[in-house]
């Protein structure tokens, strides 16, 4: 069970799934006052509590394989042994092999040096069965290595998965250390823990107990932990899981705040992102609804802060965290979303721009009579503007519909103005200060029907990328602006200054991907990673 979650990290943090957020405008020199909204006031929760958690008062640092064995000695037992890391080189990069170890997850340290996986091993026996989590941490650039277990539980059926899912990192509380969710066994019950592991000391620290459940119960589910998130102030824990739903926990108290108990099951076609640099959660039990529910990650705090919507709401926040918005339709007739097997996509009417709590500020929209649609394309915290893409609903050759640009605008976040841009085909002496990205999808059919543009402000213009990529990464400050294809097979370098030029950085062709998950370490490594029956492959790519 996977849920659709999209954490939006530090600039140089490409996680999959989402970094194609931005895009879209265009500019008639419009002015329309702001929409006049109430301020979001937060609902009332002081009497819905989940179970409080057990902090645990004088925590003692141990190991994980040995207090299974001396704290079960009627259980089962098997021993992994360590897990063996092989290396190799490749072209213009590293290989690492984990042998028989699977990745679950997958992690940038907060100084931006090294990866953090955790890996999985699992063994199998008539009716019982053991799983055990390695942390392996890599800096590529030193080429350093740490692997140390910091999970192990036993089941005597087949609930096992239930376990391994509910291991994950939570965030870090310093470069040198971070909390995770586990899950231990005490003779016939699972805790489900929150444990710090520190890298100096390799140690595993318990925090807090969330709950327990007896697997030899087979009349109940075992609990699964959907996800977890420390809070941006490092001060609560947010965790969805299939017994409470959405809960924030006090790291203090073990105080739990019940946000939401009809999310304890993931349901298709759901809405739920965490956005965990800004501390934001956001949740509805159908996508484009206007009861979004927003989770203040900070103080537990919900709120409904779109519910006066009459229309369809689509929440997102700019790919560099600075802004929130949601675009909106005027109703909810069904024509207003375009359906595909794989996916749906939104026809908005105009886009408002939010503050972090939900509030309104600037609200752009077309006239209500406009045949054309407005949505939210791309913003520029330095020029405070608004990317915004206008478009109309047009047939292709296959007789399926697709957004037709009609226009890209800039929305002036202190006046409310739009202004009309310029398209040009060859970018002259542009500055990377004055350059914004934008991209909308154009297709709910097509994955790769996309519209990707560099807008100059100087003079309002933009160009129009001609390279079907995906997953962009933008350095500015280094003047680069990576891409890659539309097949996920190779990495292109491009720029700012120049983005009709594009060099290919990596080609990947040979390596067959299965997944597009890509991250971003310092001194231009690339990393990914390759999942094999034998054990999954780590590299490590550097790129000039």
């Amino acid at each position: 069970m996977k849920l659709n979650i999209r954490k939006v990290q530090k600039p140089f943090i490409w996680l999959a799934a989402g970094l194609a957020v931005l895009i879209a405008t265009s500019f008639i020199v419009f002015s329309y006052p702001v929409r006049t909204t109430p301020f979001v006031k937060a609902i009332d929760a002081s009497d819905q509590k989940a179970g409080s958690a057990k902090i645990i008062a004088t925590p003692v640092s141990y190991s994980v394989k040995e207090d299974f064995k001396n704290s079960n000695v009627e259980l089962p037992k098997h021993d992994f042994g360590s897990l063996q890391v092989s290396k190799s080189k490749v072209n213009r990069g590293i290989q690492l092999l984990a042998k028989q170890g699977h990745v679950q997850g997958q992690y940038v340290a907060p100084d931006q040096t090294r990866m953090v996986y955790l890996v999985q091993r699992l063994q199998q026996e008539e009716k019982d069965a053991w799983a055990q989590v390695e942390l392996v941490s890599v800096d590529p650039q030193t080429q350093q290595m740490l692997i140390e277990p910091i999970g192990f539980t036993y089941t005597n059926g087949e609930q096992l998965e239930a376990a391994l899912q509910s291991t994950g990192l939570s965030g870090f509380v310093s470069n040198d250390e971070f909390l995770y969710t586990t899950v231990k066994n005490e003779h016939d019950e699972w805790v489900y823990l929150l444990n710090k592991f520190n890298f100096t000391h390799k140690t595993v620290t318990p925090v807090m107990e969330l709950f327990r459940y007896s697997y030899t119960d087979n009349n109940n589910k075992p609990p699964v932990i959907y996800c977890s998130q420390l809070s941006p102030d490092k001060t609560h824990l947010f965790v969805r899981d299939s017994r409470n739903g959405i809960v924030s926990y006090d790291l203090g108290t073990g105080e739990a705040k019940l946000s939401s108990s009809d999310s304890n099951e993931v349901k298709p076609g759901e809405y739920f992102e965490l956005l965990e640099d800004n501390g934001i959660a956001l949740y509805s039990a159908s996508r484009y609804q206007s009861d979004v529910l927003w989770v203040d990650l900070n103080t537990g705090v919900r709120r409904q802060p779109f519910i006066a919507e009459q229309g369809f709401v689509e929440v997102g926040m700019d790919v560099k965290g600075k802004i929130m918005y949601y675009n909106f339709t005027n109703d909810r007739m069904p024509e207003n979303i375009m359906m595909s097997d794989k996916q749906g996509l939104l026809l908005p009417n105009g886009v408002q721009m939010t503050d972090f709590q939900g509030n309104p500020t600037k609200r752009f929209s077309l006239s209500k009579d406009a045949k054309e649609k407005l949505e939210f394309g791309g913003y520029s915290e330095s020029k405070k503007a608004v990317l915004l893409h206008k478009f109309t609903v047009a047939m292709n050759g296959n007789g399926q519909p697709y957004k037709k640009t009609s226009g890209w605008l800039l929305g002036d976040m202190n006046t409310g103005s739009m202004t009309l841009l310029n398209k040009i085909d060859v970018p002259d002496n542009w500055d990377k200060k004055d350059i914004l990205f934008g991209k909308v999808a154009l297709s709910a059919v097509v994955h790769s029907a996309q519209e990707q543009v560099f807008v100059n402000f100087l003079d309002n213009s933009y160009y129009m990328s001609r390279w079907k990529t995906h997953q962009v990464q933008l350095l500015q400050d280094e003047d680069i602006v990576i891409y890659q294809d539309d097949l996920q097979k190779r990495v292109f370098v491009s720029s700012f200054t120049r983005p009709d030029l594009v060099v290919a950085a990596l080609n990947y062709k040979k390596y067959n991907w299965d997944n597009n998950k890509f991250s971003l370490l310092n001194g231009h490594w690339l990393t990914r990673y390759q999942k094999q029956p034998e054990g999954d492959k780590l590299y490590f790519f550097q790129w000039n």
